[in-house]
């Protein structure tokens, strides 16, 4: 069109059924795909905030019906040694993949090794007596201990049976102000709600379905036998979740304890290169990330009550070993506990939400941009797809001409107009009419030459 167009919008009514029934079905399309997925299913008309929190863990070893062991009528329900393959004391010739040691009956409390966000539930340790070489009056000390006693390597009986309670609870500061002290988001605790375990081992699926307690999602209450699933905890008189060890090795991918970690170096293990045996799990230890995750929306409902769920991952090829020093007389004489075990880290997060009037706008701008998109869509198919495109070319494209050189004209009569009614007004003095009228006998007004020009201009532009 030129560089000099001034090119504007131009609103034409192409009368095609085909292109009225595209830009209806794109309409169509594009508000179901924002008012169902993009607020119904994202929550297109929340703000999320996310979620932080604490965590405290819990250990207790096999009880008579999980009773509580600090209870004076609670029994143990340990195994006897000879009938466990992993430990010396086993009297029958099946054969161990792993390495046998000694086996020993720990409680709880000697079996843990608990800091602020994990929990190292010990599976084998080895204890070495050491005496302090160098006094305080040393000058330098080339060795500070020496070795006292051999070394004792045994395992923990029956640690995979061990039970970790997790007690945690989180808040979004974001939402929680002074004016909703009572919101959930201000303190949700794992005690006043509900969450499940995810699994991806068929066989835990199978195994809790058959107790009723392996689920399609984590919130919901249609049972699945399948992988993966959900599974509910157990869980105490005060509603607190438990799980054995077992349950979440399971649960991340590992089938069994006694399962060969591949990819480790375990310098402390007996096996070599040259032997036939493996190093379990049991025997090396293994780092496993629990991620306890928070959320108060469901997707196509809204907002919920707040649910949870842990998803554990095992870290392949991990291990984890932590010294232990016990003190006799403090430092001249001490026993060195070197822990093996499976090491648990809780990330706690999530998300809580709440009504944002703003994140609704956005959500409604994206649709508008999208309807935008649908308009140009058609418009293509029009100019450059359909047979008639030609005509459609000429409908919605219109070039005017030059008004600037036709508005000579109308200036030129204007100011011709103005002369004349002057005359006839007696503005001009009768000498000056008479000098007029002589020099239009011999000469034209130059302002009807410049009328005719124009005239003549118009005439040959149009």
């Amino acid at each position: 069109m030129g560089l000099c167009a001034y090119e504007t919008a131009k609103v034409v009514a192409i009368r095609d059924l085909r292109l009225a029934s595209l830009r209806i079905f794109f309409v169509v399309v594009i508000s179901a795909y924002v008012i169902i997925f993009e607020l119904l299913g994202s929550g297109g008309y929340l703000t999320a905030s996310s979620t932080v929190g604490v965590v405290r863990f819990s250990l207790q070893h096999p009880t008579l019906s999980d009773c509580d062991p600090s209870d004076r009528k609670c029994r143990n329900d340990f195994a006897p040694l000879n009938e466990l393959p992993y430990c010396q004391q086993y009297d029958s010739n099946d054969l161990y993949a792993g390495n046998v040691y000694p086996c020993e009956i720990y409680e709880s409390i000697n079996a843990q090794i608990v800091s602020e966000k994990s929990i190292a539930i010990i599976t084998r340790a080895s204890v070495t007596n050491q005496s302090q070489v160098c006094g305080a009056d040393a000058m330098t000390c080339p060795r500070t201990y020496s070795d006292a006693s051999e070394e004792y390597r045994f395992y923990t009986a029956q640690s995979e049976r061990f039970t970790i309670l997790f007690d945690h609870a989180v808040t979004a500061s974001q939402i929680c102000s002074g004016q909703h002290v009572m919101h959930y988001a201000c303190s949700a605790e794992s005690s006043q709600y509900s969450g499940r375990l995810h699994s991806k081992d068929p066989e835990l699926c199978k195994l809790e379905y058959q107790n009723g307690k392996s689920y399609v999602s984590y919130r919901g209450k249609q049972q699945t036998d399948g992988a993966p699933c959900f599974i509910e905890p157990n869980h105490t008189a005060t509603n607190q979740d438990f799980f054995t060890l077992d349950a979440i090795l399971r649960a991340s991918g590992v089938a069994d304890i006694d399962d060969c970690n591949v990819g480790t170096n375990n310098a402390d293990s007996n096996s070599t290169k040259d032997t036939e045996t493996c190093q379990t799990y049991r025997d090396t230890g293994a780092t496993l990330l629990l991620n306890i995750y928070w959320t108060d929306f469901a997707p196509y409902v809204g907002l919920v009550d707040p649910a949870y769920y842990y998803i554990p991952q095992l870290i392949a090829g991990s291990s984890f070993k932590q010294y232990v020093p016990f003190y006799k007389e403090y430092r001249s004489q001490r026993t060195l506990l070197n822990a093996h075990g499976i090491k648990i880290a809780v990330l706690l997060g999530g998300e809580f939400h709440t009504f944002n009037m703003l994140s609704f706008i956005i959500t409604l701008t994206t649709a508008v941009g999208l309807l935008a998109v649908a308009t140009t869509i058609v418009d293509l198919l029009m100019l450059y797809v359909l047979p008639e495109k030609e005509r459609y070319q000429d409908a919605k494209y219109e070039s005017t001409e030059e008004f600037e050189r036709r508005n000579l004209v109308p200036s030129a009569l204007n100011q011709l107009i103005s002369r004349s009614g002057r005359r006839q007004s007696g503005e001009e003095n009768d000498d000056d009419f008479g000098r007029a009228g002589d020099e239009s006998n011999g000469m034209q007004d130059p302002l009807l030459e410049a009328v005719d020009t124009s005239i003549s201009i118009s005439n040959s532009v149009i």
